[in-house]
């Protein structure tokens, strides 16, 4: 197994790779755990309960948590090594770990994503909302993560879910289902500015509807049309015609 190792020795000015070194060194192991977030939703919600509840006990963790202690402490270590998490301090001969924030920046063919702790938040319940993990297997962390981007904007009212569709190239369907996930998990809006841009008769099937329904419903659907793509810009709060 080959494991990435990157050490931050002193410095007090910036270089190319390096900003913000500090004064203090510091040794950062296991960069693919940084990676592994995106891929395991069991160590993502690891580090996100310990981000939320600012400091943690591995027992506490252990409750909380679906996977086993051995897993609970084998990812702690894992998160320790990668620099995500540190021991604070003993509570009684038990360690008490505390998040940290951290983004990831990765630059291809000049199209570059950051991630972010924002983002493991979300994918660590992509078991439980189908659209997120359908979206990250099958156009990638860079498709997902200007989707998020998109839904945050949507929600204050700057853009439709026909032009996430459109800027993401994902199907409407499952654009609509990734709004509805995402709003659920962030919390966004209230129940009277939840995603309602599509014709009032494009209605859910179930939790786990698919874009396959979205299309059907718009396809048998006479009595409303879509707008043409100019009037896409129009803003998500206008009234929609019947």
């Amino acid at each position: 197994m080959v494991s990435s190792f990157v050490t931050l020795y002193k410095m007090s000015y910036d270089t190319e790779h390096v900003r913000n070194g500090g004064d203090t060194p510091r040794t950062i192991t296991g960069i693919s755990t940084f990676t592994e977030l995106l891929q395991n939703p069991s160590l993502a919600s690891l580090y996100t309960s310990i981000r939320r509840s600012t400091a943690a006990t591995g027992p506490e963790l252990i409750e909380t948590t679906t996977v086993s202690k051995k897993t609970v402490y084998d990812y702690l270590h894992k998160l320790e090594q990668a620099g995500l998490i540190s021991k604070v301090n003993d509570d009684g001969g038990t360690a008490v770990y505390t998040a940290e924030e951290f983004e990831l920046t990765l630059t291809v063919r000049e199209t570059e994503v950051s991630i972010t702790p924002e983002l493991i938040e979300v994918i660590a319940q992509k078991n439980e909302y189908p659209a997120i993990e359908r979206v990250l297997e099958d156009h990638g962390i860079v498709t997902f993560a200007l989707a998020y981007d998109l839904v945050k904007a949507h929600s204050e009212g700057n853009v439709t879910i026909r032009q996430i569709a459109s800027l993401t190239d994902l199907s409407a369907g499952t654009a609509y289902d990734l709004v509805e996930a995402l709003y659920s998990i962030l919390d966004l809006g209230d129940d009277e500015s939840s995603p309602t841009t599509y014709p009032a008769d494009i209605q859910q099937t179930g939790e786990n509807s698919t874009s396959d329904a979205h299309s059907e419903a718009r396809q048998d659907s006479s009595a409303t049309e879509e707008p043409a793509p100019e009037d896409w810009i129009e803003s998500t709060d206008d009234t929609e015609q019947d």
